[in-house]
């Protein structure tokens, strides 16, 4: 899949196009790209995931796998979708949404989500 450019909005972000650009570098394997690319973002991006995450720690590998899916999945980022700051942003809000919910799904059943081993039904058959 090809990445395709939108002309920057009128009256937005001056470094849209600039991380445009790095992303059709970044999705021809460019590491140095990549790298400018995170610089850009990764403030915005960590304040983000705090907004949802008060724990930093768990903050921090929400950052990380979301960069680490960023890099993996550049192919598939179309600028038609918004800017390359909001499909990382896109991408770590789900993250730590999905960690929230298994906190809370933690939480009320008192059990972690699992391959159903460790369930009553896997304690069972031990």
């Amino acid at each position: 899949m090809s990445i395709h450019h939108d002309p920057p909005r009128l009256g937005g972000d001056a470094s849209w196009g600039a991380e445009a650009d790095l992303m059709t570098h970044i999705a021809g394997g460019s590491q140095t790209a990549f790298a400018q690319l995170y610089d850009l973002t990764c403030t915005r991006v960590f304040g983000l995931i705090l907004s949802v995450i008060d724990a930093k720690a768990a903050a921090e590998e929400i950052l990380q796998d979301t960069y680490v899916h960023a890099w993996s999945h550049a192919r598939e980022f179309t600028a038609f979708r918004g800017s390359p700051c909001e499909w990382i942003s896109e991408i770590a809000r789900r993250r730590a949404d999905e960690r929230v919910l298994a906190a809370d799904a933690t939480a009320t059943t008192g059990e972690t989500v699992g391959d159903g081993l460790d369930g009553p039904l896997g304690r069972l058959s031990a």
